[in-house]
This record gives C-alpha cells, structure tokens and sequence, in this order.
C-alpha cells in the first residue's frame, strides 16, 4: 500500500510515479531509458527508492534530455512540489509527519 498525507489522501512521489508519467508522454521502450540517463545525470543511482526531494533534481535532468520528457518533468514537478508543501502543512498540523 503507498503512503499517502494524513487528510489530503495524496500519495507520496516514487519512482513508478514518474515512470508510469514518462509512458504517457514517450514509448514505453524510451522510459527506463529516460528514467536511468535522468537519474544518472542527476548523480543518482537509477534503481534507487528516491524521496520527493531526491526526485526533484532527476526532474531537473529530465527536462534537458528532450522536449516530451521536459512538458512530462514539468507537470510532475508541480506534483511533488505540492505533495512536499501539504505534508509539511499537515506535520504541523498534527505532529505526524507524512511517510515517504
């Protein structure tokens, strides 16, 4: 079962989260492809588990490596970004923080 914030029922960001996104975006043969030049590029291990700020400069290297996986980068971005600003706001607001 994922993880998800107390209240707001998001699930944390992963690794599969960003693949299944990139299979929206490129053929399925280009995904681990992108996954692993982005991770590698980033100076991440590409199998690793990552947390949603690890996550954040593979998006980064996502964006350069071509322009479907930027506009799939993007909106992932804003994913994590609220995913990381709503578990905080929910550690506040009941002393349990969000599991990764």
């Amino acid at each position: 079962m994922t993880e998800t914030i107390p209240g707001y029922r998001l699930e944390a960001p992963s690794r599969a989260m960003v693949l299944a996104s990139l299979a929206r975006y490129v053929d399925d043969e280009d995904v681990e492809e992108l996954w692993r030049s982005a991770c590698i590029a980033a100076g991440y291990d590409a199998t690793m588990a990552p947390s949603p700020e690890e996550l954040l400069p593979v998006l980064d290297a996502l964006e350069r490596l071509n322009e479907l996986a930027a506009v799939c980068a993007k909106g992932l971005r804003i994913r994590i970004m609220s995913y990381v600003v709503l578990a905080r706001v929910a550690k506040q607001q009941t002393g349990v923080p969000a599991a990764h």
